[in-house]
């Protein structure tokens, strides 16, 4: 028995997951070589997915007290898992919301989270914030947003609704003066709006309003001025935002978003 440490601690403890060695870099190599060949793919596979007993049968039980292992995880993610899923983004994807990130971005995420940032504030964080904050400028300005404009990036629609919705709130107790603190808030939408608009509206113990469209299926200022001026005096003051959509998620209509 050598007397030398070994440079890796006991694998008992746990902490040799977080040790570089032949095997960690074997995996590196297996997760960047399938990462480059399907960023490649042209066009990717579509795919489909796969019942529960398919799945139960073929790939069985992933959590196990001795572990699955790194390549033996990778291995039922790249054959049996990812087939499991339709690819969002193949040409022939017309359903739901796709996903078509460049070859560029989706690499740039292995960057990303190799380099473990935390972005939550600029003590700890400054050069994603920079970063994060130039790209949000970026977008405000096309949108044609004032310079004052901020903002954040979000998973998804669903959280950017959310966002959206509890900053409207907000703004309207501020502007209430206290008048509002204990007011329950009304949200006007039309029935087109993300389903995660009522979910928010749910959420945030407020009641959601559904505005008529026109004969296209979109949300008219005008309707939303008839709407507003139907409710009673009290309502009108309880009212915090107005849903505007520049692309339904299922029809693709847009709104009309500068008469709102």
């Amino acid at each position: 028995m050598s007397s030398t440490p070994s440079p890796y601690p006991d694998e008992s403890d746990g902490y040799w997951m977080h040790y570089h060695d032949e095997n960690s870099q074997k995996l590196a190599d297996a997760i960047i070589k399938y990462a480059v060949e399907r960023v490649r793919m042209d066009p990717p596979p579509l795919d489909a997915p796969k019942s529960l007993s398919e799945l139960q049968h073929e790939v069985g039980n992933t959590i196990t007290a001795e572990g699955l292992g790194a390549a033996k995880a990778l291995s039922i993610f790249t054959e049996q898992l990812a087939p499991s899923c339709i690819s969002v983004d193949h040409p022939l994807f017309l359903s739901f919301v796709p996903g078509a990130p460049t070859e560029s971005s989706v690499l740039f995420d292995l960057v990303v989270a190799a380099s473990n940032v935390y972005a939550g504030s600029w003590l700890e964080g400054a050069g994603a914030v920079y970063a994060e904050n130039q790209a949000l400028a970026w977008l405000a300005d096309l949108a044609g947003l004032p310079s004052s404009a901020g903002g954040v990036f979000v998973s998804g629609g669903t959280a950017g609704n959310l966002s959206a919705l509890i900053a409207a709130r907000w703004q309207w107790r501020q502007r209430g003066r206290g008048a509002h603190a204990r007011v329950r808030p009304i949200i006007l939408a039309s029935g087109g709006a993300h389903s995660s608009v009522a979910l928010a509206a749910n959420a945030m113990d407020a009641d959601l309003v559904a505005v008529p469209t026109d004969y296209a299926n979109r949300l008219m200022a005008s309707d939303v001025r008839a709407s507003y001026d139907a409710m009673s005096a009290e309502d009108r003051v309880r009212v915090c935002a107005v849903v505007a959509t520049a692309g339904t998620t299922n029809l693709g209509v847009i709104d009309d978003l500068a008469g709102i």
